[in-house]
């Protein structure tokens, strides 16, 4: 037979085995061996003589072959491969001079024809299983003498067993084949499903970091940097304005507060700090507030519309957004005037956040994370972000939420 069973990957996840047609168990062997004792027997018993023990002795050897050779064949998925074709070719063989020899013997055939099927295949099998029921038959017409008649009686009764013992065996091949090609689809199907959780699994990780290091970048590095530039003021705020430089100080504490509380709600997944049990629209007031404090400018906060309980990731992308455009004001824009508004619409929210600083170019190649950052959460919730600026025209940053779908109970 041309197919063959898949061979197991010993890399692979250790799954439990396939069986197929082919996957023979000690019984059978068991079968197959008692079988030839049987018959062995019975030749022995029925006509004692030196050609009984003769066909006696060749059907322990064929049983003996059997249990060494044709095992080992089965057991490596070995039929009708050459080693396979050999090994039928010598039962044959054997088993048509024993039953030759000793008529009695014939009853071997019920073990040794499905031997000859299962390692030579249909055709190959069908002729050793003739050759076992025509050769003994024609040398005892040769050497006895008996009538024609009822000698052809017998062969047409054989070869119609013999014919139907090709089509069953052809039938069983389409049948053993489409058994290897189940195992087969069925580890392909496996390892598959294996893959296909290992990239699941690293596609998992992938989006987990992506989506803390935008975290740490909306919220912990914007923090240190607000730091860093407070720090840089009270340096030189310690000797001609102290007062100044100790609400800076104050500031400073804040900022690091606030920072180690992130760090802390990032590490068990709960909302921003800046949320906690507030509102967005006081979440939106405090973050503007204090960039006004820090800068020395006006920070403006408007509310347009009737606030509403929006969805937490909405709220999350709103907020981010907003402290990421501030921490640009901060960083690049030296604006003199901010102004920050949340709109809440009969088709959805809209903050936008407007400075008159320096503006730049946004088809600009840009180095930084910020507008990618932006730009991702507000594709990941579906909203859409636009960008407004041009050199020394300032900026506006519009991000703009469709209003949420109501859950259907």
């Amino acid at each position: 037979m041309a197919a063959r069973a898949p061979e197991q990957d010993a890399a692979a996840e250790p799954v439990v085995a396939e069986r197929h047609a082919w996957e023979l168990s000690g019984a059978w062997y068991a079968y197959v061996t008692v079988a030839l004792a049987i018959s062995a027997a019975t030749a022995v018993v029925s006509e004692p003589g030196p050609p009984t023990w003769t066909a006696a002795a060749l059907l322990a050897a064929t049983a003996v072959l059997y249990l060494a050779v044709g095992r080992r064949l089965y057991d490596a998925d070995q039929h009708a491969t050459a080693p396979a074709l050999a090994f039928t070719a010598a039962v044959a063989a054997m088993v048509t001079v024993a039953v030759t020899l000793a008529p009695a013997a014939t009853f071997c055939l019920f073990a040794v024809a499905p031997v000859c099927f299962m390692s030579g295949g249909s055709v190959f099998g069908t002729a050793a299983v003739g050759a076992i029921m025509f050769v003994p038959t024609g040398v005892r017409l040769h050497l006895d003498g008996t009538e024609p008649v009822p000698a052809l009686v017998g062969v047409g009764v054989n070869l119609v067993i013999l014919g139907f013992a090709l089509w069953f065996g052809r039938w069983f091949e389409r049948v053993i084949e489409e058994s290897y090609e189940r195992s087969l689809l069925i580890r392909q199907l496996r390892e598959s499903r294996a893959e296909a959780a290992r990239l699941s699994e690293e596609t998992g990780a992938l989006a987990e970091r992506e989506r803390l290091a935008r975290e740490v970048h909306d919220t912990l590095a914007q923090g240190f940097t607000s730091i860093v530039t407070l720090a840089q003021a009270v340096e030189s705020e310690l000797d001609t304005d102290p007062a100044l430089a100790r609400r800076h100080l104050a500031l400073m504490r804040e900022t690091a507060a606030e920072n180690l509380a992130e760090a802390r709600a990032m590490v068990s997944a709960r909302r921003p700090v800046p949320l906690g049990e507030d509102t967005l629209e006081a979440a939106l007031e405090r973050i503007g507030a204090r960039l006004g404090t820090e800068l020395g400018v006006p920070v403006s906060v408007v509310v347009e519309g009737t606030p509403r309980e929006l969805p937490g990731d909405l709220q999350v992308c709103l907020l981010r957004t907003a402290q990421e455009a501030l921490a640009n004001v901060r960083k690049h824009a030296a604006a003199d005037r901010v102004a920050l508004t949340l709109a809440h619409t009969d088709v959805g929210t809209r903050l936008t956040v407007t400075d008159d600083g320096r503006g730049f170019d946004p088809a600009s190649p840009s180095a930084g994370n910020g507008l990618p950052g932006m730009l991702h959460r507000a594709r990941a919730v579906g909203g859409t972000l636009d960008v407004d600026s041009a050199p020394g025209r300032g900026t506006t940053v519009r991000l703009t939420l469709p209003e949420p779908e109501e859950e259907t109970p």
